[in-house]
């Protein structure tokens, strides 16, 4: 009974929202240290924490579980859309109206986040997990994010998570089965979220391109 709920439609809305939430607060933390780039000190504060991060056994943990977060996201998504393939019979009505709908276009978001998120992981996590950078992260970020394309794919991805964490946050509060009033409540926060953080780490980043 318990494997059934785990592979059911509900039990995969349910492991999504979970996990969407716990990469939301991830996404508030890296938000916070992003912002210590900003400080005028050499990006010495932000340095010093890449560096325990590469040395600390213990945050290496806690970067496999937000890890692990991502891959039970991605793959619980995956599911959840050929399922929902499989059972549809008719697609849905295309609507006439130019506004974007990102229930409608969850698969691309989410396809276009995953390799957002391949390429910023290559570009800065990688070279301080294994010590390959020849400069201090917070060099490594001012160099590679002065390129405009660079920025370019950077505000794309911003906006692309927005998006998702927009309708992200619409779906969990339906599944994890609050109340219209509690959702109604909720939805300030929703909406703080889903443009907050993109918005912040999409600010800092053009203030790094306008500086360098």
């Amino acid at each position: 009974m318990q494997s059934n709920f785990y592979t059911s439609s509900i039990g995969r809305k349910v492991i999504m929202a979970a996990t969407g939430l716990f990469l939301m607060a991830f996404l508030g933390v890296h938000l916070a240290l992003n912002a210590t780039l900003l400080l005028d000190e050499g990006g010495l504060l932000f340095d010093r924490t890449a560096d325990l991060f590469r040395q600390n056994w213990g945050l290496h943990l806690l970067e496999i579980l937000v890890l692990a977060g991502f891959l039970v996201h991605i793959g619980q998504g995956v599911a959840l859309t050929l399922d929902n393939r499989s059972k549809r019979s008719t697609p849905y009505a295309v609507s006439s109206g130019l506004a974007i709908e990102p229930a409608r276009s969850m698969g691309w978001l989410g396809a276009f986040i995953l390799a957002f998120l391949v390429l910023h992981l290559y570009q800065f996590w990688l070279p301080n997990l294994l010590g390959t950078r020849s400069e201090n992260l917070s060099q490594l970020m001012r160099s590679t994010m002065s390129q405009w394309w660079v920025l370019a794919i950077y505000l794309l991805g911003c906006l692309a998570v927005a998006a998702h964490l927009w309708h992200g946050w619409r779906s969990a509060t339906i599944t994890l089965g609050l109340t219209d009033r509690s959702r109604q409540l909720l939805s300030a926060i929703g909406i703080s979220a889903a443009i907050g953080l993109p918005l912040g780490l999409a600010a800092m980043a053009i203030v790094i391109f306008l500086k360098s």
